[in-house]
């Protein structure tokens, strides 16, 4: 059964300060102090700042709305047992797309594995009956379906990249490999991807 975050709160428990940076924005260190003071309001707070971009990475990652969704549900299930674990070297957002990032690779992996093994069954049934075209338009397919196409740690670094701005520093700490890895991560997946991109066109 789905869980409801709202529902995480506890009943007449008093209201924690929500501490803001100078700018409105409240940094990764004020976050941590205040789970430290209340998990379920630094938790709640953390879902609103962030839980659009997560789910926005795991829909390019992932491929499908619902699926994304149902991980993105996850992926914060995830992140509120462990939120209490976050120390003040943490940064929050970086951490959140390592655990986003991980359970979209288990996914993928999990989702391939099966389909090898059952390729012919599961032909009608990786596509759904009914495609929501909301907002989408033939590029936007054109591209989702390059991407699919790419090994998921590949699309994984070259998305945080070129998408969401990363330093292959950054990206060798939310995927935990090594920068060398990182390097040749992107430098395939762009080579595979012009390579689709251009076949597919």
């Amino acid at each position: 059964m789905r869980l409801s975050f709202s529902a995480l709160s506890d009943e007449g428990r008093t209201p924690a300060a929500v501490p803001h940076a100078g700018n409105g924005a409240i940094t990764d260190a004020q976050l941590i102090a205040l789970a430290r003071e209340s998990h379920v309001e630094a938790f709640e707070l953390l879902y609103s700042l962030h839980k659009g971009r997560i789910y926005t990475f795991l829909l390019r990652m992932l491929g499908e709305p619902e699926l994304a969704d149902d991980i993105t549900h996850d992926v914060f299930v995830k992140v509120y047992r462990l939120l209490p674990t976050l120390t003040n070297e943490h940064r929050v957002l970086p951490w959140l797309y390592r655990v986003a990032s991980n359970a979209a690779i288990d996914t993928l992996r999990r989702r391939r594995r099966f389909a090898w093994l059952r390729i012919g069954e599961l032909r009608s049934v990786e596509e759904p009956q009914a495609v929501d075209e909301h907002g989408r338009v033939p590029e936007q397919d054109h591209v989702q379906t390059v991407l699919r196409s790419l090994p998921a740690e590949n699309a994984g670094a070259l998305l945080l990249h070129a998408i969401e701005g990363y330093s292959y520093q950054e990206i060798a700490e939310i995927q935990g490999v090594s920068m060398t890895a990182v390097r040749s991560r992107i430098a395939r997946a762009r080579s595979a991807f012009r390579k689709g991109y251009g076949q597919a066109t």
